[in-house]
């Protein structure tokens, strides 16, 4: 009993023995520029706290106050940088409080001072402007954010791109990084689109941002796409608000780089893309002919002209471009396929035409006479193209098919055409096609 008496009896005599800390905004700084972290955020955490030391006789804020909690936010920031591990342990998640700390300081300041710590230059305290400051920690952050994204830890690393954004805000560099890149891969796509937008509105010209816009509005339509199907056999993505909200945001994306980059097809194809996922033919084409006009050696631009025509029942106009395009390459196996097709339609529509007629009058026969010339006239034209393809690629099947169709249908007419059958069924099986 007489121990624990004593024990109790030295009790008030310990913690009176415990050292108070007093607020000090110079010994706190001069704790920081040590290296002496847990001092530091002993003597400025009783600093901000403290009422009398903070606020004046009229209750507003002291005039060493913005600088106590400007200090705070470094302080802060030295633990969440730190590699020392008892420092770090000081605080599992520095960064908040001086997020707030940062803040705190600039609305009582309001950009009065250019300067609210001091560095240490030949052992003399001299002023260390807030520009420096941001520039230092936003240094500090962006180099561990980096090697954490080499590491692939994306969402880690872009927790700390965005305490770079909150020192650096108007940054472009920074702004753009965020945008896009570590928040696409961190697959924050809602932040990545806000840096995009900031990025630009501070004057970012970089190419790469409305890419990755276009990116994440098409990637957020294929997904409602997607979805749709999924949920509706009979799902049309046309009337799907989600869908056309981002496949038009996406257009007008594209449509921005075609406008500052007329001349880069590749962004021209981006808004062509939407234009035909979406049946907007007749803006699909105008724009295809921008591209054909700007390069006369395109046959691409050619080819999808013809694609366009055709889509919209303009035959004419569709072989008038494939037949371009057959200028520019005369081995573009597409272009010369559609043709083949187109010219093919054209014999089989005379045949269909002259079995129309079954009247017996003298105009009747003439005309179904006329016909008959004409079919096996336009069957050869046809035939140019569809050996032109098997000569391109020797082993493609429509091709194949097309030319022993059009062959037997010439031979309906012209008897030399038959060992032309005979030799072509002998190559399609060795291909292993089946043929009669």
């Amino acid at each position: 009993m007489k121990k624990i008496a004593l024990l109790l009896f030295l009790l008030p005599f310990a913690a009176a023995a415990q050292k108070e800390i007093k607020p000090s905004v110079s010994k706190a700084e001069a704790a920081l520029q040590k290296g002496n972290f847990d001092e530091a955020k002993s003597i400025i955490d009783a600093t901000v706290t403290n009422q009398e030391f903070m606020v004046d006789k009229k209750g507003q804020p002291s005039k060493n106050a913005s600088k106590a909690w400007y200090l705070k936010g470094m302080i802060y920031c030295a633990i969440d940088t730190t590699k020392i591990e008892k420092f770090k342990a000081l605080d599992p998640d520095p960064f908040p409080a001086a997020k707030e700390a940062f803040t705190k300081a600039e609305e009582i300041d309001k950009g009065k001072n250019a300067s609210l710590v001091n560095t240490l230059t030949m052992n003399l305290p001299l002023p260390m402007p807030k520009t420096q400051v941001a520039s230092i920690l936003a240094t500090k952050y962006l180099e561990r954010g980096y090697g954490i994204y080499q590491k692939k830890d994306y969402k880690k690393a872009f927790v700390d791109i965005e305490k770079v954004i909150f020192f650096l805000p108007d940054d472009t560099a920074q702004l753009l990084n965020a945008g896009v890149y570590f928040a696409p891969a961190a697959e924050e796509t809602d932040k990545a689109l806000a840096y995009i937008k900031r990025y630009k509105e501070k004057g970012g010209k970089n190419a790469d941002a409305s890419l990755q816009q276009y990116s994440i509005y098409i990637k957020r339509a294929d997904d409602a796409k997607k979805k749709g199907k999924e949920a509706n056999k009979k799902y049309d993505p046309l009337l799907d608000t989600t869908y056309m909200k981002n496949t038009n945001a996406a257009l007008k994306v594209a449509q921005e780089l075609t406008a500052k980059y007329p001349s880069n097809m590749d962004y021209l194809n981006l808004e062509y893309n939407i234009y035909t996922q979406t049946n907007r033919l007749p803006d699909a084409k105008v724009l295809m002919e921008k591209r054909a006009s700007a390069d006369p050696t395109d046959k691409e631009s050619r080819y999808f002209l013809g694609l366009i025509c055709n889509e919209l029942k303009d035959i004419d106009g569709s072989k008038h471009w494939m037949a371009e395009a057959v200028k520019i390459d005369p081995d573009y196996f597409d272009a010369n396929l559609v043709l083949g097709k187109l010219t093919y339609a054209d014999a089989q529509k005379l045949r269909d035409q002259r079995n129309a007629i079954t009247g017996q009058k003298e105009a009747d026969l003439k005309k179904r006479q006329e016909l008959y010339k004409q079919i096996p006239i336009k069957l050869k034209e046809s035939v140019v193209y569809w050996e032109k393809c098997t000569v391109v690629n020797n082993q493609d099947a429509d091709a194949l098919y097309g030319l022993l169709s059009i062959y037997s249908d010439i031979s309906l007419y012209d008897e030399t055409y038959e060992p032309k059958i005979v030799d072509l069924k002998k190559k399609m099986k060795a291909l292993g096609l089946e043929v009669d």
